[in-house]
């Protein structure tokens, strides 16, 4: 009796600890938790990346912060300076921020990261969506949404780069079309689960109010706004159309219904367009002229310019957006532009496994599932590359034209910034790639239990030796499939191992600066501002790519602007001055360059100081002594043209 109580007591100890393992384990593997440390990836690898660059900022970037400082003294503007589109979201949020730190480069950077949360979050939500819809069981449904939550979280460092860039609201941007194709997917999915029509109104009203407010941000949302109209539209043409529609229970009145509330979408999307409603009515409508329009109108043979930009597309910037290379940076050169990455070969992998679901989801239920995770993710890669193609702003952004040549792939990345919203459906084509193995043993385990007797049913022998082979069979390709899962976490955690060497080895100097000849601008302005300062120099002529960094750095008291910059004021304050300085980009070998000499022959006396730019070039500040230089004056009118050239000779794109 004793050793039976011993043994009973030792059972129960044991069973105990197990479920406290057990416990512990789902603790661990709680979805609250597990988002909390994508969360927490996303703020560190966004930090670091601050502190890594050292408050490095381009010079479209220093635009906003000036925006930002204006608002701050009472200035209300809508949209960036000088152009009717991108609205001023951006610049707001910067200025709250300098409510609290001041105005700085690295307080800038901070706007990002809770809107790099928001990505997260809303990838994590998504991702949840899909997986009801594809039937995934608990456990693979969290391991899915986490994948995603994580390659959002971390993403290639060319698409953290631009999400980073304060440059107008392309981070924001972004967030809202993951938004709207996460709303769209809703709302068909509650379609079909017949929801009330109050939820589908209200649905319908936020789908409307966010296409407004993307339109203010940055009309590169037309990305999501087509996906979804082609994703919405489909569900409804689709539905109408299914055969036995009366016995699903969704009748041809229940869904006319739930089209017609599409209706509480108009206003909705008039009340997120509101800024843009307020400045047009004042400015003659130019930003709805620019909407409709397309913005740049470019001459010549459209199919060519089309051609040309789908080829640089495909072979250049598509692998820089998915893969992460970066063309920033110094040893980057037409000849050895770094496409080729882990990271590509993974998300390559990814396309390929989604189009075999396009292609064989009505064939197999496994890719049934693939089709079901990642059909709207797919459908808005498709959108995003059709307009990224025939759009004129991209051709005008790459060089290409009628009378110009098209950049080939290396250094200079004009419209990069217009495909990295590619990057707002990776987290989905990855997360299915690593989970596919598990897709297969879910199915088999289904087919497996379907196969089962019902309980208090005896299988007849026949059967038990037929279902034999099944089993052993079902036992080793269960194996096999457990080994392919874990090779697939092992490319997971390698894809993440080779994007963190990728931060950890990007100059820090470059991984935010701008590209082509750009790059030569100097990164760190405090010398060049303390000089300025010393020499009681409070005007000086510059190209808005430095110019710019210098205004800002100053919060004004230094004004440095180019001819017909963006900002008029400024402008107007360089015309006026008297003996402005001019700073210009100069070979470091050159003692004494041409623009010297041209004001040696027009006997103009001045004084030189140089300062490190980049790696073989300088930066030059000329302060005129004896007589006031004006871009309107004849005689120095070629020689401002020149200045200001975004090149040095000898430097190409």
């Amino acid at each position: 009796m004793r050793a039976a109580g011993a043994v009973s007591t030792e059972q129960a100890v044991t069973s105990t600890t197990t479920l406290s393992r057990s416990s512990r384990l789902k603790l661990l593997y709680s979805p609250v938790w597990l988002l909390w440390f994508c969360f927490l990836l996303a703020i560190l690898t966004r930090v670091w990346l601050i502190v890594h660059t050292n408050g490095t900022m381009a010079g479209d970037e220093m635009m906003v912060g000036l925006q930002a400082e204006h608002i701050l003294q009472g200035e209300r503007p809508v949209y960036y300076y000088a152009q009717p589109y991108m609205g001023s979201l951006e610049a707001y949020l910067a200025a709250f921020i300098f409510l609290f730190t001041g105005p700085a480069v690295w307080a800038m950077r901070l706007e990002t990261i809770p809107m790099s949360l928001l990505m997260v979050y809303l990838a994590w939500r998504f991702a949840g969506s899909l997986a009801e819809t594809a039937h995934l069981s608990n456990r693979l449904k969290t391991t899915f949404m986490t994948i995603a939550a994580l390659v959002a979280a971390f993403p290639p460092l060319y698409d953290m780069a631009e999400e980073m860039r304060v440059q107008g609201g392309y981070m924001e941007a972004f967030i809202i079309m993951l938004w709207l194709l996460f709303c769209a997917f809703r709302l068909t999915q509650r379609l079909s689960q017949r929801a009330p029509l109050r939820e589908i109104a209200l649905r319908w009203a936020g789908i409307g109010f966010l296409v407004g407010l993307g339109l203010w941000i940055d009309p590169l949302i037309v990305y999501a706004c087509a996906a979804i109209a082609i994703w919405i539209g489909g569900y409804f043409i689709l539905t109408l159309l299914r055969p036995g529609r009366e016995v699903a229970g969704q009748s041809w009145r229940d869904l006319i219904e739930a089209g017609i509330l599409i209706v509480y979408a108009l206003p909705a999307a008039l009340v997120g367009f509101l800024p843009g409603i307020i400045w047009g009515l004042q400015n003659h409508w130019a930003n709805v002229f620019y909407l409709l329009h397309g913005g740049t109108a470019i001459a010549g043979n459209r199919l060519v310019m089309i051609k040309e930009v789908a080829q640089l597309y495909i072979t250049c910037i598509v692998p820089h957006t998915l893969g992460g290379s970066l063309p920033t940076q110094q040893d980057v050169t037409v000849a050895n532009p770094h496409l080729v990455t882990f990271g590509l070969f993974v998300v390559c992998a990814a396309i390929v496994l989604s189009l075999a679901g396009l292609l064989f989801g009505g064939l197999h239920p496994v890719f049934m599932r693939v089709r079901q995770l990642t059909l709207l993710p797919m459908l808005f890669i498709f959108c995003a590359s059709i307009i990224f193609c025939v759009t004129p702003n991209t051709a005008a952004a790459l060089g290409i034209g009628p009378n110009s040549v098209p950049a080939p792939c290396g250094p200079y990345d004009g419209a990069g910034r217009y495909a990295v919203p590619l990057v707002d459906a990776l987290p989905f084509l990855i997360a299915t790639l690593i989970i596919f193995p598990g897709l297969i043993l879910l199915e088999r385990q289904q087919r497996q239990s379907s196969q089962v007797p019902e309980q208090g049913q005896e299988p007849a022998l026949s059967l038990q030796h037929t279902n034999a082979l099944p089993v052993r069979r079902f036992a080793s390709s269960r194996k096999l499939l457990a080994f392919l899962s874990t090779g697939l976490l092992v490319v997971l955690a390698a894809y993440f191992v080779f994007q963190g060497i990728a931060y950890a080895q990007a100059d820090p100097n470059y991984t935010f600066q701008a590209t082509g000849c750009r790059s030569r601008n100097p990164t760190n302005v405090d010398p060049i501002v303390n000089y300025l300062k010393s020499e009681h120099i409070h005007y000086v002529w510059a190209t808005g790519w430095v110019g710019d960094h210098i205004t800002f750095e100053t919060d004004g008291s230094i004004i440095a602007t180019q001819p017909n910059g963006r900002i008029v004021s400024n402008d107007e304050a360089l015309l006026h001055a008297d003996r402005a300085s001019m700073l210009l980009l100069d070979w470091h070998i050159d003692p004494h360059p041409a623009f010297l000499q041209v004001l040696d022959a027009n006997h103009v006396t001045y004084r030189v100081a140089r300062f490190y730019s980049a790696p073989g070039v300088d930066a030059v500040i000329v302060t005129p002594l004896n007589r006031t230089l004006s871009p309107s004056d004849r005689t120095f009118a070629k020689l401002f043209g020149r200045v200001f050239d975004p090149c040095l000779p000898g430097q190409t794109i």
